[in-house]
Formats: C-alpha cells, structure tokens, sequence
C-alpha cells in the first residue's frame, strides 16, 4: 500500500480571505486530534510581515501537534520588477523559518523557470494549481504551461474539482500528469439541483458547494485516488474546504480525514 501524507488547509477556517474563525493553537489542536499529518497555511495565518517572534511560535505550536508546515501561497506577488523578486524572497525566507518546503505561486512561464531553479538552492520546491479562470483550467492549458516552465523544481497541484467544472478529463490527465503532481487538493462540488443555491456557474453548468467527498455527484474521488496510487504517488493529499458554516467547520475536517483515509486505503 503507497503511503500519503494528509494535510489540512487553513482555508477551511477562513472567512472572506481576511480573518481565520479559530486560533493557530486551536486549528492545530483539530488537526491532531482528526488524525492529520500535517497543516498548510495561510495569509490569515502567517505572512512574510509576521515577525521572528510570531514565526518561531507558529513553529513551535505546530511541532508541538506533530504537525508539519506542508505548503504556503505567495498570495498577491506582484506582477513584474524588482519588487516581485523581493516579494519572492520574502516568501523562501518565510519557508525556511516554518520548515516549509512547498511554495505555491503564480506568475509568467519564464520567471516561474528562474523561480523554481533559485528555490531549489533553498529546498524549497515550487508548484501550482489547476483553477477555473487561470491558465491551468484545461489540460491543454497545464500542459503548455508546464512544458514551458521546463524546471523539475517546479510541481502542479492537481485540482480534480477545477478541471472538472471546466468540462474537462480530470481522471484520463491523470497519467500524464502524475510525475509532476506535488499535491492533490481536495474540495468537491456537484451540480446544482432546480432551486437549490448556485455557487459556480461554467460552460452551461451550474455547480454548488461545499459538499463532503462521500456525496453522491461530487468528483469521482474514488477514480482519482486509484489512478494516484496505481501510478505510485506518495505525496501529499490537502483537504482545502471553504464556505461551511462556523459551526460545522471541525466535523468536516474530521469527516474529511475519514473519508479520503477510507478511499485511500481502498484505492
């Protein structure tokens, strides 16, 4: 049986992209006690302007829960310029404090390549993520987009829910992309019965979420899990949940943890 390493997101504790509805200690505590090996973070949690003080009790928190620092984003890297180049470095040293060695960011193909092979010097291997709107949306898209960014350093995040709100063939890519995947990012969205709310609407399709992973018209994770680990992956799997209520948030990290455990296992 391939192992993985399952990691909860920040992302389900957020609201609005600014604030986190639960302490660092409490997030953490929830975690551990849902069985998660480790914990991606976020800018509601810590960002480059956190200080040393902040940083090193961040770090001691989370080694304290056995918890790893699985992935940070480099959320609003600026567009060109020396200053994009700072914000970069920012972000490495932000890496290096946590013990972080997965960075996810976006930018143009050239300078991601550069990117990538300074990360390396740093340990730090750099990745991004299928997203309706962006570039990786289709396989075509990923596709181009990897071939030209050319670096080993440099790793996608597959997004089954994302590339199958687009229409496209989120398991038949999975062969093609398996050797670059870093992470698997786990949230799910089905379509949207007469009447009931509509959260994403593409190519004629209406979709709503969040909806656990075991609900019937969701992503086929089954299919997904056993094409991964038929094909050896052993890397990270990241449930990135958003938008339950407060009051559910911890049941669907815990029932999260169980699900995708349980299809793991029988993939």
């Amino acid at each position: 049986m391939k192992a993985m390493r399952l990691s909860l997101s920040g992302f389900l504790f957020e609201d609005r992209y600014i604030s986190q509805s639960v302490t660092f200690p409490a997030f953490c505590g929830i975690a551990k006690s849902c069985g998660y090996d480790g914990v991606e973070l976020r800018g509601t949690q810590v960002r480059p302007e956190s200080p040393a003080h902040e940083r090193g009790e961040i770090l001691r928190i989370a080694q304290d829960n056995g918890l790893p620092i699985t992935c940070l984003t480099a959320r609003g890297l600026p567009a060109s310029g020396p200053e994009r180049d700072a914000f970069f470095h920012s972000y490495l040293d932000l890496c290096r404090d946590l013990g972080c060695h997965l960075l996810k960011i976006g930018s143009d193909t050239a300078w991601l390549h550069d990117a990538a092979e300074k990360a390396k010097d740093h340990g730090v291997t750099l990745a991004t993520n299928n997203h309706v709107g962006g570039v990786l949306e289709t396989v075509a898209g990923t596709r181009r987009t990897f071939t030209e960014i050319s670096h080993s350093n440099f790793g996608l995040l597959y997004d089954a829910l994302h590339l199958s709100v687009t229409g496209e063939d989120y398991l038949g890519c999975i062969p093609e992309f398996a050797g670059i995947t870093r992470n698997l990012l786990i949230h799910s969205a089905r379509e949207a019965r007469p009447n009931e709310k509509v959260t994403l609407e593409k190519n004629g399709r209406r979709w709503t979420s969040p909806c656990l992973p075991d609900e019937p018209g969701v992503q086929d994770w089954p299919a997904v899990f056993r094409a991964f680990k038929q094909l050896n992956y052993d890397g990270l799997i990241t449930v990135i949940e958003n938008g339950w209520p407060g009051d559910q948030r911890e049941h669907v990290a815990r029932r999260c943890a169980e699900i995708i455990r349980q299809l793991w296992d029988e993939a």
